[in-house]
């Protein structure tokens, strides 16, 4: 097995929170009032310019569950798996007495997990795991597939996230990634992030996984008891999807009102389409404030191009890099699916505040599929995802894109 990427560093850091709100006014009450330690850190996938994989996360993945001891429990939830590594960790990890349950989209992108020949899942099936899940048979209400809770034709669940009872000396361990476990998303920039020893946090998401597991069909999950969560311990708020009404990641953008110093909002996002044309109008509204707004995006729609291209203190960079001499013909691009927000938020200036999980700036991520978008501050965390944006905006660069353009 590959050597593991170096050791996990948690940060113990003392930040601000914000009280919870009821579900469907969540997003009206953020105003923080009390501190809280909480340890978190980060992971991120960093591939090299001629395509060499980086397994930063995977590993992670792999170093947690090969932590858990026997009786613990390892749940997880994926939509598109054709790495065999995780997988084979997890059957390892069954084969000691670990508790393991997954949640995984029937089909993945392009029928992936259908496929026969996908070690992954073969794994997997022959693994003889506590639950195996396969989300989204088709049902007579919808055509094709749907989500885990999302019940539409051809939603899917597009959550990744794993969480382990106890790792190591870690206890109650949430993962949150961008990246699904294929091959290909080790050329591509990803992120993750960890938080540990948040009982309250670990306790919402085995709520949510049960829900999944259960296929509990909604599809205004967000307005659900579950569908919003904001933790009593720590500076974390999740928003679930489907979503049938508002924007969520406009909402978040709405509480930047005021021009401070050094104010920036760095958007990381593997596709910002049309139907998210609020949060471009939002991302305008910043800059005009005086804040500066940098995108790194996969492939963006023309209408959103549009209303940012050439306004001031807006900067963007398509990021599709598939050179010729790039290693087996691979293309290095961005995975990641991130905001980092910096000033004076909700009126309390200086703050760092972090975005990130499996929604996309599109339709479907907002309206249809299951989907986390977590809210983190925590200062460690907020410095490792603006460094990650640095990377990012030095790398990025357009050669031989997929649609012929390097605008969209």
């Amino acid at each position: 097995m590959r050597s593991l990427l170096g050791a996990v560093v948690a940060a113990l850091v003392t930040v601000t929170t914000a009280v919870a709100a009821p579900a469907g006014v969540a997003e009206a009450a953020e105003t923080p009032e009390m501190a809280a330690t909480f340890s978190a850190y980060t992971r991120f996938n960093v591939p090299a310019d001629n395509g060499t994989r980086d397994r930063t996360i995977e590993d992670e993945i792999v170093a947690l569950t090969d932590a858990v001891p026997t009786g613990s429990y390892i749940r997880g939830a994926m939509f598109s798996w054709t790495s065999p590594v995780v997988a084979e960790a997890l059957a390892r990890a069954a084969a000691r007495g670990v508790v393991v349950r997954l949640v995984i989209d029937r089909e993945g992108a392009g029928n992936v997990n259908l496929d026969p020949a996908n070690a992954a899942i073969r794994t997997l099936k022959a693994a003889n795991l506590d639950d195996l899940v396969f989300c989204g048979s088709s049902s007579s209400s919808v055509t094709g597939s749907s989500g885990c809770v999302a019940n539409f034709s051809n939603s899917i669940n597009h959550n990744k996230f794993f969480t382990f009872s106890t790792s190591g000396t870690k206890k109650r361990v949430v993962l949150l990634a961008s990246q699904n476990l294929t091959f290909s998303q080790n050329n591509q920039f990803n992120n993750a992030v960890v938080v540990h020893e948040d009982y309250d946090l670990y306790d919402h998401f085995t709520r949510y996984f049960n829900e999944m597991r259960a296929q509990r069909k909604d599809n205004d999950f967000f307005t659900a008891a579950d569908g919003y969560y904001k933790s009593p311990n720590t500076a974390v708020t999740l928003y679930h999807s489907p979503r049938a009404s508002g924007d969520t990641a406009r909402n978040v953008l709405s509480y930047v009102t005021r021009y401070e110093s050094g104010c920036s909002v760095e958007v990381a996002q593997a596709m910002f389409t049309d139907p998210r044309a609020l949060v471009a109008t939002e991302l305008l509204r910043i800059a005009r404030l005086g804040c500066q707004v940098r995108i790194v995006y996969g492939s963006m729609g023309a209408d959103v191009h549009g209303t940012l291209r050439g306004s001031t203190n807006v900067s963007m960079k398509k990021y599709y890099d598939a050179e010729s001499d790039n290693y087996d013909g691979r293309v290095v691009t961005v995975h990641s699916k991130y905001l980092v927000v910096k000033g004076n938020y909700n009126g309390t200036p200086g703050r760092t505040i972090v975005f990130t999980g499996s929604h996309n700036l599109t339709g479907p991520s907002l309206r249809n599929h299951d989907e986390t978008f977590v809210k983190i501050e925590h200062p460690t965390v907020s410095a490792d995802y603006r460094a990650n944006f640095a990377t990012l905006w030095s790398r990025a660069k357009c050669v031989n894109p997929d649609n012929g353009s390097c605008a969209y």
